[in-house]
């Protein structure tokens, strides 16, 4: 363990061009890649509390082990939506998703009666490195955008967290197979428990690393510096992808004052947005809601403007 997180730590010594080569070589040898992702604002709250959230993660894994012709890159699991980056044939990706709704209603009937009729799937195709780059991050941050109890790196509902994080490498993972029978019910929820030896389990959960393809999602990264930089800053591919998928936060409070910050300064050489003017603040509310997809809320909390004014600029429908 101690030599691979040396190995791990170790400095790239290609060039930017070399690296970058290698990315776009993996690219082009994956199979067609595709952003899964269900719509949740037109979702019911699906997952309400930690039992039904490790049910959501255990059923991902048993999921992606049925479709094993189905590569998983990343995932995250929010109480009402899922994204998933993944490649393979649109079919396989289409049947692994209506695998995992009917085990999740299946699993969760009767605890409480909920709609699933808008819990369908989108999928969207990835058709460069660029975009896959893009994809990528915004599904690791989903989840920390979600809660702000966590960051990307400690949200524990998806595989974000383990991206560029070898120290999951240290814990002692066992195997779903070398465990009881009764305890691989109590995770699976079926009397079918047989799984691929790849599979491994952790408190409870069956690990993302077990099934998805981090390393291969890390490659098309040219370093972890490059994927924190697009995890962190790239505040423009956040929109665009968030406007593509309907969400509807994309940015955190921070993140969103650092833009208005950004924007006070550029456009109207003042550094602190509650000096702007009503008017300069009313231009800079629109920026935010149509370029930036901020909410009236976090509008009126970074601007300090009248509730009224942003509704009648911006009205709930």
């Amino acid at each position: 363990m101690e030599k691979h997180l040396a190995d791990v730590a170790a400095p790239n010594k290609l060039t930017y061009y070399q690296r970058e080569t290698q990315c776009e070589l993996l690219f082009k040898r994956a199979r067609q890649l595709w952003h899964l992702f269900t719509t949740g604002h037109l979702t019911q709250i699906l997952f309400t509390d930690t039992n039904d959230y490790v049910v959501g993660m255990n059923l991902m894994g048993i999921c992606s082990d049925k479709f094993p012709e189905v590569k998983i890159y990343t995932f995250e699991i929010m109480s009402n939506h899922i994204h998933i980056i993944l490649s393979g044939e649109k079919n396989d990706c289409e049947s692994l998703f209506k695998l995992y709704k009917v085990r999740l209603m299946r699993v969760l009937k009767g605890e409480r009666i909920v709609d699933y009729s808008a819990f369908s799937a989108t999928l969207l195709p990835i058709n460069s490195l660029m975009s896959l780059r893009n994809e990528i991050v915004y599904v690791n941050r989903n989840g920390y955008l979600a809660n702000s109890s966590f960051t990307p790196y400690s949200y524990p509902w998806g595989a974000g967290c383990h991206y560029f994080n070898r120290l999951w490498e240290m814990f002692d993972y066992k195997t779903l197979n070398s465990l009881s029978v009764r305890y691989r019910r109590s995770i699976c929820h079926s009397k079918e428990t047989t799984m691929s030896d790849r599979i491994k389990v952790l408190n409870d959960i069956i690990i993302p690393t077990s099934y998805c393809y981090i390393c291969d999602g890390e490659r098309f990264f040219r370093d972890a510096h490059h994927y924190f930089n697009l995890l962190s800053k790239n505040y423009e591919a956040y929109s665009e992808i968030s406007k593509k998928l309907s969400d509807s936060i994309f940015l955190s409070d921070e993140e969103i004052f650092s833009v208005v910050c950004a924007i006070s300064v550029k456009d109207y050489a003042v550094k602190q947005p509650s000096l702007l003017s009503s008017t300069d603040k009313i231009e800079i509310a629109k920026k935010m809601h149509f370029d930036y997809n901020a909410s009236n809320k976090q509008i009126q909390r970074i601007l300090k403007l009248d509730v009224a004014i942003i509704e009648s600029l911006f009205p709930k429908i």
